[in-house]
């Protein structure tokens, strides 16, 4: 089975694409390399994401409980709270396993906070193109709201 995760990060309209990896015990992990794209620049987001998924994922030993998930993005982007990352991203995930191919994107609550009520769902089956799959995630991505600015709203004025 093969796993990538796809943040799409509001306030600057950015995706951050963490390098996925399995542990020893079975557990799916982030790792370095933290990939950060502009959501205009479709074409290298689109091609890491296909070279991500053709190329699979590394093996790696069970990290030290110490480093708190999603810290790395934390990090990266300076902020303090996973919540408040939590607020303003939607994730994306790709399951790539024996039978289907399934893309998942997180909704939100009432909160802002991912909801797994609100998540929505796309299969495919296993012998779909590759190209096909990644096409649908980078539409799913460019329709989200997240992924433009909001347009200003234009004031006119009778003329009276």
């Amino acid at each position: 089975m093969t796993m990538l995760k796809i943040y799409l990060w509001a306030p600057k309209q950015r995706l951050i694409v963490p390098k996925m990896a399995e542990t020893d015990t079975g557990f799916f992990v982030e790792v370095e390399p933290l990939s950060v794209y502009e959501c205009h620049d479709i074409f290298h987001w689109k091609k890491h994401i296909f070279d991500s998924l053709v190329k699979g994922m590394a093996r790696v030993d069970t990290p030290d409980s110490a480093q708190e998930p999603g810290s790395m993005i934390l990090e990266k982007l300076e902020l303090n709270s996973w919540g408040e990352f939590e607020r303003q991203a939607t994730l994306f995930t790709i399951h790539r396993g024996s039978r289907y191919t399934t893309i998942y994107a997180t909704g939100s609550a009432e909160d802002g906070m991912w909801s797994h009520a609100a998540m929505t769902e796309r299969k495919f089956h296993s012998r779909a193109p590759l190209e096909v799959i990644v096409d649908a995630i980078a539409a799913d991505i460019i329709r989200h709201p997240k992924a433009s600015k909001p347009l200003p709203l234009l004031i006119t004025s009778s003329g009276s």
